[in-house]
């Protein structure tokens, strides 16, 4: 089985995560115990660094079935914790989509690249590509620019979404009409979900167009291009 089937078959979505608390006075996230959204994403950033850290350790062995077994493990792991993510925004989302999806809670790098709530795959991955593409072959950068075309199409159709949402928005603001504020926000909450889906197929359907090496070195770039700034400093 070649190494990329093999990653195909490892990447599994995790879902039904407990829901995290939010304020929605001021926009402030309330620290409540272990239970809020604050919270939470400290643990599932210092379980990130394990994580890169464990994937770059194994990069380094240089038994190629070791090398093999070892990163599927850790490559699946890293995947489930990413789409964990996505889950304990959508549930943060429930009580504060404003609050989610300003992410004011995200790091500065990650505010460079930011799209309702997250990262905007394309732009990320324009970023990344020039440090991992030594290693791809060219029809491997074909398919990857086809990818990149693809996801820039999903990701205008939903910002096109986005931007009439808030004049909307604004409008019943200025009008004082709470009946289409609260659709407003069912709507945002509806991009919100449909962004992070874009996100989780960006990381999947990537994994199918790498090697294991390849996709580990990718998620290394990764973590360094968007988690590499202290968050919370904007609270």
């Amino acid at each position: 089985m070649s190494s990329s089937n093999q990653l195909n078959q490892s990447s599994r979505f995790l879902a039904n995560k407990p829901r995290n608390e939010v304020n929605v006075q001021g926009y402030t996230f309330r620290i409540d115990g272990n239970t809020t959204f604050v919270m939470n994403y400290g643990r599932w950033s210092e379980k990130r660094k394990r994580l890169i850290s464990e994937i770059r350790s194994a990069l380094n062995v240089h038994n190629d079935q070791v090398l093999d077994d070892k990163l599927l493990f850790l490559i699946d792991t890293v995947m489930k914790h990413y789409f964990e993510l996505f889950e304990m925004k959508t549930s943060a989302a429930n009580l504060d989509v404003f609050s989610v999806v300003s992410a004011i809670w995200c790091t500065t790098a990650e505010r460079n690249l930011l799209w309702i709530g997250g990262f905007r795959p394309s732009q990320l991955l324009q970023v990344i590509l020039p440090q991992v593409q030594h290693s791809c072959s060219q029809q491997q950068l074909s398919d990857i620019f086809s990818f990149v075309q693809s996801c820039q199409q999903a990701e205008d159709a939903l910002a096109q979404g986005m931007e009439k949402l808030q004049q909307n928005l604004d409008k019943a603001t200025a009008a004082g009409d709470k009946a289409l504020k609260l659709t407003c926000v069912s709507q945002q909450m509806s991009f919100l979900k449909q962004a992070n889906h874009v996100r989780q197929q960006f990381l999947y359907q990537l994994s199918r167009l790498l090697t294991i090496c390849q996709y580990a070195e990718f998620l290394l770039a990764f973590g360094e291009c968007l988690y590499n700034s202290q968050p919370w400093s904007s609270l």
